[in-house]
């Protein structure tokens, strides 16, 4: 058996709906309402409008039990300069350190920003762009 590709990715928050604002503002993902009635006793799934993204907010806390370490998104060369762009108007922190520019990592075939969302998920914005990202930052 050979997965189509992956349903989603659960993430344990305090409060689902302040986790669903922090996640429409950073990357416009939004609650999912096909899916809505689930929110009442689970989950509250957000996601991209084609739904190749979609998140699981689940309210509480888990202990670091390996079960996810990060969870990556991948971007077109375009949208991740512009999210490089704005992050002095878009604020995120990594290990409660804002994240800047000068953050930006550049793995050769890729490049990467790493930094947290308000309940300490690990979150990273990829990009496969390479030549476009260099040469437009």
């Amino acid at each position: 058996m050979q997965p189509e590709d992956i349903d989603h990715v659960e993430i344990f928050v305090e409060d689902r709906v302040k986790a669903a604002q922090w996640y429409e503002k950073i990357f416009e993902l939004r609650p999912i309402p096909e899916l809505g009635v689930w929110a009442k006793i689970g989950p509250l799934f957000i996601g991209n409008k084609d739904r190749t993204i979609k998140i699981a907010l689940i309210s509480g806390i888990k202990d670091n039990d390996g079960s996810v370490n990060r969870v990556a998104f991948r971007a077109s060369g375009g949208d991740f300069v512009d999210f490089i762009n704005s992050l002095g108007r878009t604020k995120v922190s990594f290990q409660e350190r804002v994240v800047t520019r000068d953050d930006l990592v550049d793995h050769g075939l890729s490049y990467s920003i790493y930094f947290d969302d308000p309940d300490g998920n690990k979150l990273e914005l990829t990009c496969y762009e390479h030549d476009y990202v260099k040469s437009h930052l």
